[in-house]
């Protein structure tokens, strides 16, 4: 777990300042969270079912939970990283990661229009810092940290993650999957797919199946107050697709692949850089439009960046390059993003971080009026089966937690 690879203070203020910025994130103490009153047996509360009531007056979606939460029955349950692997008993994409637990408590509230969450979860930190670009000077090449944790030849985590926290649902869309109520998430989860295919993958079962997947991105959504909404079909080995965006819309991978002056050799580096910032997470639309944000347009055999206005050599400002285990003071975000719009953008998600966990409020229409059926549809008030993923700094291993129900107080 962690909060950020530089422990500098003008990292924390830069961070301070986006996050101030966006407006999402609330501030709170520790004494907010009620994750710490799980106890087995404890009444007004469901280890498996989420029972949601009916409101004339929607709760403000703000990521604080005001007091019209407090008479609402909570899910309260426990989610855990499986110790999968892959083939030949080789550990795969959760390595590192297995048998890591954390506790969710989990209520909701519907009007006639909507459907609306509160979601709690374990994580005392924040974990920002996702593939962050940095200079290699024996190479002079820029790299990226790695999602995925690396490890020594004895199977030792030498180097954590550099990723982001997430949150996911899983939902039978129309009621197609088979069997969907006995497994839920489990149905379209396929592993010992081996290295090719990514040793493990969702895809369903068959073309009729559709399943509606939430998956909510600290670093990507996060700052935004949106839920990205997925849908799995059956295509292989992966079945995961977005649902339907604003083209230019939403995030992207802040890469782009240059000829080094004077070559005919191709590499990669960052596509846009905030010159004056040392060390933050994204780079928004905005500040591209505005010129806050400096497109790259060179890179030389050294490394050394030019944009408009001026040159980045990583060389002599070694800031940008790797401390052993930690990063250096400075690094360059993976992502350039904005708030997403379309059907991808129809669940809304605001949060706050206490510093031992998450609080969450979701919003989303009982029938977004999906005609593609990539959503799942509440407004006929039946149950519905579904299962969570708690991802903590992580890019696929994820805590789960299956065959959970909603049910609807009519």
């Amino acid at each position: 777990m962690k909060l950020f690879r530089s422990k500098s203070a003008p990292v924390l203020m830069v961070v301070l300042t986006v996050i101030a910025y966006t407006g999402y994130i609330a501030s709170c103490t520790n004494e907010d969270q009620v994750l710490d009153e799980f106890v087995q047996g404890r009444p007004n509360f469901s280890e498996t079912e989420l029972v949601s009531v009916f409101t004339n007056t929607p709760p403000t979606v703000d990521g604080i939970a005001e007091e019209m939460w407090e008479n609402v029955t909570a899910l309260k349950t426990r989610t855990t990283v499986p110790n999968q692997l892959g083939p030949e008993n080789v550990p795969a994409n959760f390595q590192g990661y297995g048998g890591k637990s954390y506790n969710v408590s989990m209520k909701s509230l519907y009007d006639n229009e909507n459907i609306y969450f509160l979601i709690e979860w374990d994580d005392n930190t924040l974990s920002l810092d996702r593939e962050t670009w940095y200079f290699d000077p024996v190479d002079k090449r820029w790299k990226q940290e790695s999602r995925y944790p690396t490890f020594n030849s004895d199977g030792v985590m030498i180097r954590e993650a550099f990723y982001e926290d997430k949150f996911a649902f899983l939902w039978n869309i129309d009621k197609s999957v088979a069997d969907w109520n006995t497994a839920t998430c489990y149905k379209s989860c396929h592993t010992g797919l081996g290295a090719a295919a990514g040793y493990s993958r969702h895809f369903t079962n068959a073309p009729s199946e559709r399943i509606d997947m939430w998956h909510w991105k600290l670093v990507r959504e996060g700052a935004f107050g949106t839920f990205d909404d997925q849908y799995q079909d059956d295509a292989q080995p992966n079945g995961r697709k977005s649902d339907p965006r604003v083209a230019g819309t939403g995030y992207y991978d802040n890469k782009q692949s240059l000829t080094l002056t004077g070559t005919s050799t191709s590499v990669s580096v960052p596509k846009y850089v905030i010159p004056s910032r040392k060390y933050y997470y994204w780079i928004t639309q905005e500040e591209i439009y505005n010129g806050t944000a400096k497109l790259i347009t060179a890179v030389d055999a050294d490394g050394i960046l030019t944009y408009d206005g001026g040159t980045i050599d990583p060389n002599t400002d070694t800031d940008f390059q790797r401390a052993g285990s930690r990063s250096g003071a400075k690094g360059i975000p993976s992502i350039t993003n904005s708030k997403v719009q379309g059907n991808e953008g129809d669940i809304t998600a605001l949060w706050k971080h206490t510093g031992s966990g998450y609080v969450m409020e979701v919003k989303r229409k009982l029938n977004t009026g999906d005609l593609e059926k990539v959503d799942i549809n509440f407004s006929d008030l039946s149950d519905q089966y579904f299962g969570i993923g708690v991802f903590e700094n992580a890019a696929l291993a994820h805590a789960i937690k299956a065959n959970l129900l909603l049910k609807f107080k009519k």
